[in-house]
């Protein structure tokens, strides 16, 4: 009997940020994250009830309004990655989040001011404001932040291409 593929791991995950001047991007690969979360998305509604409804107000759907999530690391100051993610967020900057799947290990590449996303690997794609967090320090753990972001943009997921 065939084996079944129930799904693609997490660990193997990459994730890089875009941020700086549009004219000018970086792209930065995130190093050791421990998670990423990306928020929920939520629709307002538009009431459209009319006056002479006695029992149920209507609505029609309305704009989306993207989700807050995080990014959590186990904070090291000789981490370039992690440092720039923190000074980031310190400035309240927008990035464009890139996360890589582990069904591959392409990286994306920048070419003056695209970013190219290889065919090869599952890549989910977002906008964000990083927002700065206190660090957190618990007994018989590592000190721990968890970067907020205020995504301002619905994700997108941009398929593997089949073998």
């Amino acid at each position: 009997m065939a084996t079944v593929r129930k799904g693609v791991l997490t660990q193997g995950t990459q994730v890089w940020i875009e941020h700086g001047a549009s004219a000018a991007p970086i792209l930065t690969k995130m190093d050791c994250i421990t998670s990423i979360s990306l928020g929920d998305d939520s629709v307002s509604d538009i009431d459209d009830t009319c006056l002479d409804e006695t029992d149920t107000k209507t609505s029609q759907p309305g704009l989306n309004t993207p989700g807050e999530g995080e990014i959590v690391i186990k904070t090291d100051p000789l981490n370039a990655s992690h440092m720039k993610l923190l000074q980031l967020a310190e400035n309240r900057a927008p990035v464009k989040v890139y996360i890589g799947w582990s069904d591959g290990t392409t990286a994306p590449t920048l070419n003056a001011t695209q970013v190219t996303l290889p065919t090869t690997r599952t890549f989910t794609t977002f906008n964000a404001i990083l927002r700065v967090s206190s660090p957190t320090f618990e007994a018989d753990s590592l000190v721990e932040h968890k970067v907020a972001m205020k995504r301002q943009s619905k994700v997108t997921t941009i398929y593997k291409l089949p073998a």
